[in-house]
Order: structure tokens, then sequence, then C-alpha cells
């Protein structure tokens, strides 16, 4: 059982992002570019506020986002770096 969507009293939709939303959204940035975030949901079409867009785009669906474990080389920088600067960063 789905969770109906729900929207605020300026009728921006809040909650998970639907499959068709997310391709509206990519779709138009790749197309268009992201070169202001409040304006983008109105021109892509989409009922969501700039800010969501922004995280979504950012987050999830930017190409060159890596998502999962980390790979053992990247395991061991960490723990060299961390070796290195401690918990601290400067």
């Amino acid at each position: 059982m789905v969770k109906a969507p729900f929207y605020d009293k300026n009728g921006l939709k809040k909650g998970a992002w639907t499959p068709e939303e997310d391709d509206k959204l990519r779709s138009f940035i790749q197309r268009y570019g992201h070169s202001n975030w409040y304006k983008l949901p109105k021109l892509a079409g989409l009922s969501r506020c700039g800010k969501s867009c922004r995280l979504r785009w950012l987050n999830y669906l930017q190409p060159g986002v890596k998502r999962g474990n980390f790979t053992n080389e990247e395991e061991d920088l960490i723990i060299k770096l961390h070796e290195e600067a401690g918990n601290k960063y400067i």
C-alpha cells in the first residue's frame, strides 16, 4: 500500500519522488541546465520547490554520483588519511 502524496498550502508536492518526476527533472537539466533552481520546477513542469529539485539532482540523479559501499582502495585511503590527520580537519 503506497501513501498518497501530500501537497502543502502552496500546492507543492511533498514526499517521495516518482520515477516520472525523476525523468522530467533529469531530462530538463540535461537539456537546459540548472542556472536558477527557484524557477526550474515551474519550467520543468514539476509541482516541487526549487530546493527539493536541487537536492534530488545533487544527491541522487546527477551523473557520477557513486552509490553503494566503499571499495577496498577507498577504505585504505580513508584509513591512511585518518592516521595522518586524525579526527579533526584543518
